[in-house]
């Protein structure tokens, strides 16, 4: 399932997300040994991180299989044609999720916008087997997670996170913090959701 969030402070926002890609095998989450996908994308005054299903398959009335994509493939070619993430592409991953109902599990999209200097706006976006679902977050909020719960639990409870203003000291804290954690439920958990390499950004 992954983590990954996205983290307000008054100079900026920080970018978080890890790197692991999990598959099932007999009922059973494993390490996709052969994925490693991306899943965080900065584009001109924002950034998208994206965790749930890193891959989804598509019916095509041409084809007699469908074909699997990989989602940071998708985002890579729009952000290409776009240089944004914005409503089309998500109606476009809509109607391609809609086109095959083995696309069981969701893709969920964290976004962070820079509307001017010291303004940044967070979205959540959550992109089903022919459902959308949006919450654009208010001036209040100070971040966004998305993926394991148990991870998104431990970083709701951080007040600390409230009171840093700087956005470098801000991205140190919660990288720093989700290394600590991947390190200890890699020893307690059966099988760690999360894990690979933390990739970050700023946005200032």
């Amino acid at each position: 399932m992954s983590f990954t969030g996205i983290f307000k402070a008054k100079d900026g926002l920080a970018a978080i997300a890890d790197s692991k890609g999990s598959i099932k095998e007999n009922g059973k989450y494993i390490e996709d040994p052969t994925r490693n996908p991306q899943k965080l994308f900065p584009f001109s005054n924002g950034v998208a991180v994206t965790c749930g299903a890193n891959q989804i398959s598509v019916q095509n009335p041409n084809r007699l299989f469908p074909q699997t994509i990989n989602l940071e493939d998708l985002v890579f070619e729009y952000l290409q044609s776009k240089h944004t993430l914005d409503s089309g592409f998500f109606q476009t991953l809509l109607v391609k999720m809609g086109t095959d109902p083995s696309n069981q599990e969701p893709v969920h999209f964290l976004i962070g916008r820079k509307i001017r200097a010291s303004e940044y706006i967070l979205e959540r976006h959550q992109i089903g087997y022919r459902y959308y679902a949006e919450r654009i977050g208010l001036d209040t909020d100070l971040f966004f997670t998305a993926g394991d719960e148990l991870y998104q639990q431990t970083f709701s409870r951080m007040d600390s996170i409230a009171h840093i203003t700087s956005v470098d000291v801000l991205q140190k804290f919660v990288a720093s913090k989700l290394d600590s954690m991947i390190k200890f439920y890699d020893e307690t958990l059966s099988y760690n959701p999360v894990g690979g390499i933390i990739r970050s950004y700023i946005l200032k």
